[in-house]
């Protein structure tokens, strides 16, 4: 599709010599994402060589670059790819708006135009990702149409409450804290291997997604403080602690590793929160 139409015929008889080449890549891209081995693919392999690699190299982008540019044949692929998701997959949260590439085609462009190496991704990990690749196995950040870790509980949250001098509380109902924080981390289950643990750990890291959440956290929390304050006076904490339970359980049917079911299992067993804190948290 990129080069049916608007090109000239040496430009096309150049990217048309590299189509088998392009097939084969595709495949060999194809079996890491699937083995996880993304780390052993070399770059070399990826690329044309001397004396014109850097000429071939260069159009192989621009295939990408303006080929699938608004009113070009290959627009379609690049629209499929951004339209596969509303909601960005590398964080849950950012809208998408941007396609990018997985595995960077400035390092590997003969995967420039191979479709599932175009990703939708919001512009904020985009920008956070830039054009890494790895150099071994816990540095593959997680790929949406091959690595399915939602089946496992592996985020969590955890409200922190700090003393005036900065010092960790661990608040009583009738404490008054001076600070309060939303934590999110990862906590693997035990049936993991270690280093898929690792990987989520540098995906989580790589495209910054506790501060992400802790920020949804802060703007999630005032509007919740309403039907939280009915539940309390309904029937104390008790009832406060079921409330955030049940919207936990609701929200775990869709993404059980949302930041939502954290944040809400992570209130739901906070004594402090449930006994009244909620008031001091919604208030900022």
């Amino acid at each position: 599709m990129c080069i049916s139409a608007k090109i000239n015929p040496p430009m096309k008889a150049l990217l048309s010599s590299y189509e088998g080449v392009i097939m084969i890549a595709s495949d060999m891209y194809e079996q890491a994402c699937r083995t996880s081995t993304l780390h052993h693919m070399h770059p070399a392999a990826f690329t044309p060589s001397p004396p014109l690699g850097k000429r071939d190299r260069d159009a192989l982008i621009a295939m990408y670059e303006r080929r699938m540019g608004p009113r070009y044949p290959g627009r379609p692929v690049y629209e499929e790819a951004r339209n596969r998701k509303a909601k960005c997959p590398m964080c849950g949260v950012g809208a998408v708006r941007q396609v990018d590439h997985h595995m960077p085609k400035s390092i590997y462009p003969y995967l420039a135009v191979v479709p599932i190496n175009l990703l939708p991704i919001c512009s904020d990990c985009n920008f956070a990702k830039k054009d890494q690749s790895p150099t071994c196995y816990a540095e593959q950040t997680l790929h949406p149409y091959f690595d399915d870790v939602d089946h496992d509980r592996w985020l969590r949250a955890r409200l922190i409450t700090r003393s005036p001098d900065g010092q960790v509380l661990h608040a009583r109902p009738q404490d008054s804290p001076a600070s309060w924080a939303i934590e999110f981390y990862v906590d693997p289950p035990s049936s993991w291997d270690a280093n898929l643990a690792e990987r989520v750990r540098y995906h989580f890291d790589t495209f910054k997604l506790a501060p992400l959440y802790e920020d949804q956290a802060a703007d999630d929390l005032p509007g919740i403080e309403l039907s939280i304050e009915e539940a309390f006076q309904a029937g104390g904490a008790p009832d406060v602690r079921a409330h955030l339970e049940g919207l936990a359980r609701s929200r775990a049917r869709q993404h059980q590793n949302s930041w939502t079911v954290a944040l809400y299992e992570a209130l739901s067993a906070d004594h402090w929160f449930c006994s009244g804190g909620f008031r001091q948290v919604a208030a900022g």
